[in-house]
């Protein structure tokens, strides 16, 4: 980890309750858990992450998903666990207006499989903000945790 992202355990416990409270004001309606049950690195998983996120935008808002307002595409927090062995991550989303639970499952599967035919994937109705966002974070406890590489903001995404 760079020095630049390093944090004490006051800062990071400050930072960790600001993504708990970034994630509640977005008002998430998705949990959604992406594996690619192979090593690939945190550049080639946040590749495969970027083109799925597009993909899915694309399936919900047609051809000219880039052209959408942010508030009308897919938009979500996810933290990416296990760099250095099992690679995954866990994400809370805002869905597009026409997305449904059923149906997300459903296109989450079809582009997953296509992007990380190794992969795995666990798409849930979110009931309880606060305690997925504190299970999504768990991994920011630890003193190697990458503050900069594994926090992935869907807004970044946008072309």
């Amino acid at each position: 980890m760079s020095k630049e992202y390093e944090l004490n355990s006051i800062d990071a416990f400050r930072t960790r309750l600001a993504y708990l409270k970034m994630t509640d004001d977005m008002q998430p309606d998705t949990y959604l858990s992406l594996v690619a049950n192979k090593q690939i690195g945190i550049t080639g998983f946040k590749l495969k992450l970027k083109k799925f996120f597009g993909h899915l935008d694309r399936t919900y808002l047609g051809p000219k998903w880039q052209k959408k307002s942010r508030d009308e595409r897919t938009d979500g927090i996810g933290f990416v666990e296990k760099v250095g062995s099992h690679i995954h991550s866990h994400f809370a989303i805002k869905s597009p207006a026409n997305a449904y639970l059923w149906n997300m499952k459903i296109n989450t599967e079809e582009i997953w499989n296509k992007i990380c035919p190794s992969g795995t994937y666990d798409v849930q109705l979110i009931t309880a903000r606060w305690g997925l966002t504190g299970y999504n974070t768990k991994e920011q406890k630890r003193d190697d945790y990458d503050w900069h590489d594994q926090v992935v903001l869907l807004r970044d995404f946008a072309t």
